[in-house]
């Protein structure tokens, strides 16, 4: 396949269209003199850049499109110059110019944008930010390919731990060999056993360190590959701001065609666009039909919502219509709105397009401001009576409800006559990044927006109040509602903690409070949140899915309807008191290996007793009954296997099974253990901890 030779060109030119048009707009709008000669600067830079890069790549139209743009801006900075309107209009059609040049090169270059039986305009284009490509910063870059390159050396590095794993398979084939020999033979001679237990203290150490250096290089390589995977995946989100300039195009367009300019005022634009938001980060699909949207809430704002100046003087509103665009996300859902301070909706009139599309009147009559714009939408209605540029197709709505609906969104308008009219698009995001809590629930993990969790706290089965409606917890004086997010999401609970005790979620969303119970929180994380897969099912509470570090999926939960859920759940159903967790005595003169042992057993939901003797530990034992007793062998005074014999030899604790967990791993210290009743012997060594909780949960039935 032949190289593309435009592929870098289009990019680098798009992102230099962005920023003439910008200029060009802000330098007509009237800023402050003392900034003038700077943003000229800036602008002949730009044209200069895209001239130089134009010749590099062969483009002749281009370059002396760009050589006519510095001529104009060399001559707009000469003093004496008139009004600005004719320089700005003159620059910008070479601006269109260009990017008509851009739209033919192909491989999805910016193009003119229009929307499905509306264009934007029939005598120039509105010059397009390419949304199918992005420059990525070279330090962005840097840091992937850091990551990529530790993941590399890291998996390199475990390969001599191969080596290590291979020479303890030869050990292991060795044994085999005596041990088979053993068997046709009789025991080995006394100096074959002495190579044999050689053989075995090698065969451990090399297990030891292999998996060891194993474990640790798999660590790092997955914490690496989970950074790169979402640095690449963060390519794909582009910031909201990267709209404005064509929203502002096309809002100057539109209304220098349908609002013209009142005589004997300074040359100003009739409307002025205003953009908040512009930082946050939304997948590049999301960003490109919201686009359409906006543009054609733009145009029909400049078409039916404002007064002329005359009229709005009177009302006591500036010359200029203003028009409000800001992006701001809520939880998984951007929220989008277009807000104008013109005349309102003119409902009546509204009402008669519909009857005339074959609506009918008794419905019509009864619809408020937002059913009739949703009506709009599905039939298409224009109050228009002959077509402009801008108005009187029918379509422009219909275009905002097809981009809604395929976002599966929701869209609310809000009018008040003399005020002004809001549109408020609100939609699920499928990727954007966003800082997440991370929380347990029952045999899922899940991730809500932390700007959603007003707090964290520990509660206990006493400060939830129970009730046949509902549950509720006190939280700064007030009743919130509670549920149980496990019962919520319908998975299977974990083992209760001591005492009963958990965590609350405090939540707010769409003014409403609510709290959510959960069985652990893991901590705060920067989530890549993506789409589920086509075809998966999931609840309905759930709008997508981040990865943890092991590549297992994390769904993300929407705030509002999760609060929505707890509102609308019924209180818990009451049961019997569950069995209180199972009491077992560890015995161990270190302090360390007794706090390692209680923090392990203790989380997997047993209550622990130390002593730090066996003295201490059978004065403890012969008080109260215990599933399970935990028992160091080497202790000053009485050792473990005493302990173990004396507790096997009293008919009151005989009943209770016995663990060693000790440093001394030879055979005869086994035996020796087995033989004093020990259920099982464990060297610390060689301690795994989910086999010791295996044991344990034998042990305790």
């Amino acid at each position: 396949m032949a190289k593309d030779p435009y592929r870098y060109f289009r990019i680098e030119a798009g992102e230099i269209v962005d920023t003439l048009s910008r200029g060009i707009l802000a330098l007509e709008a009237g800023v402050p003199s003392d900034a003038v000669a700077g943003d000229l600067e800036r602008l002949l830079r730009a044209s200069h850049t895209l001239k130089g890069a134009a010749g590099v790549v062969g483009h002749r139209e281009i370059s002396t499109l760009a050589h006519r743009l510095e001529e104009l801006l060399v001559s707009w900075a000469r003093p004496g110059d008139g009004a600005r309107r004719a320089p700005a209009d003159a620059l910008l059609e070479i601006v269109d110019a260009i990017v008509a040049h851009l739209g033919s090169l192909g491989g999805g270059a910016a193009a003119p944008a229009s929307s499905p039986g509306e264009p934007a305009a029939p005598d120039r284009p509105t010059p397009a930010r390419n949304l199918g490509s992005v420059r990525v910063d070279l330090l962005d870059l840097d840091r992937l390919l850091a990551s990529i390159g530790d993941v590399s050396s890291r998996v390199s590095s475990a390969r001599e731990h191969v080596v290590s794993l291979a020479r303890a398979e030869q050990a292991a084939r060795r044994i085999d060999d005596w041990v088979a020999g053993a068997k046709r033979g009789g025991a080995p001679r006394g100096a074959d056993r002495d190579e044999l237990a050689r053989t075995v203290e090698l065969l451990r150490d090399e297990l030891r360190a292999a998996r060891d250096g194993l474990q640790g290089m798999v660590d790092g390589a997955e914490r690496r590959a989970r950074e790169a995977l979402e640095e690449a995946r963060g390519f794909r989100l582009l910031p909201a701001e990267t709209l404005f300039t064509e929203l502002a195009r096309a809002a100057r367009d539109a209304a220098g065609r349908d609002l013209p300019v009142t005589p004997g005022t300074a040359p100003r634009p009739a409307v002025e666009l205003e953009t908040t938001g512009g930082d946050l980060r939304l997948d590049a699909h999301v960003l490109g039909l919201l686009r359409d949207a906006l543009l054609q809430l733009v145009r029909n704002a400049i078409a039916h919502a404002f007064e002329p100046p005359s009229e709005r003087r009177q009302a006591g509103k500036p010359d200029a219509g203003r028009i409000a665009i800001g992006f701001e996300l809520r939880g998984s859902r951007a929220v989008v709105t277009c807000r104008d301070d013109g005349r309102g909706i003119d409902l009546d009139a509204f009402r008669g397009a519909l009857v005339a599309g074959g609506l009918p009147r008794e419905q019509a009559q009864e619809m408020d401001a937002d059913a009739l714009v949703r009506s709009a939408m599905r039939r298409g209605a224009s109050t228009r009576a002959a077509a402009t540029e801008l108005a009187g197709r029918g379509v422009g709505l219909q275009v905002v409800g097809e981009v809604v609906e395929r976002l599966r969104g929701e869209i609310c308008v809000r009018t008040e006559p003399e005020r002004g009219t809001v549109f408020e698009l609100d939609v699920p995001v499928t990727v954007v990044a966003a800082p997440m809590l991370v929380v347990a629930a029952g045999e899922v993990t899940v991730t809500i927006p932390l700007d959603a969790v007003t707090r964290t706290a520990f509660i206990a089965e006493d400060d939830v109040a129970r009730s046949p409606e509902g549950d509720s917890l006190t939280d700064d004086g007030a009743a919130v509602r509670f549920a149980d997010l496990g019962r919520l999401l319908r998975t299977s609970p974990v083992a209760p903690r001591r005492g009963g005790a958990r965590t609350a979620v405090l939540l707010a969303a769409g003014g409403i409070r609510a709290a959510v119970g959960v069985d652990r929180v893991i901590g705060v994380a920067g989530e890549v949140v993506l789409p589920l897969p086509s075809g998966a099912r999931s609840d309905a509470l759930v709008v997508g899915a981040s990865l943890d570090g092991k590549g297992e999926p994390r769904l993300a939960l929407d705030p509002r309807l999760l609060v929505e859920a707890v509102v609308r759940a019924p209180g818990a159903p009451k049961s019997a008191p569950a069995p209180g967790p199972r009491p077992v005595l560890v015995v161990d003169d270190s302090l360390t290996s007794r706090m390692l042992e209680q923090s392990i057993l203790e989380a997997a939901g047993y209550e622990v007793t130390t002593a730090a003797s066996a003295e201490e530990g059978l004065e403890v034992a012969r008080g109260r009954a215990f599933a399970l007793f935990v028992v160091d062998v080497e202790m000053p005074g009485m050792d473990g296997f005493e302990f173990v014999a004396r507790t096997r030899a009293d008919p009151g604790l005989a009943v209770t099974p016995a663990v060693l967990l000790t440093s001394r791993g030879a055979p005869e210290d086994r035996r020796r253990g087995l033989a004093a009743g020990a259920r099982a012997y464990i060297v610390k060594g060689e301690l795994a901890q989910d086999d010791f909780l295996e044991t344990v949960r034998r042990l305790t039935g």
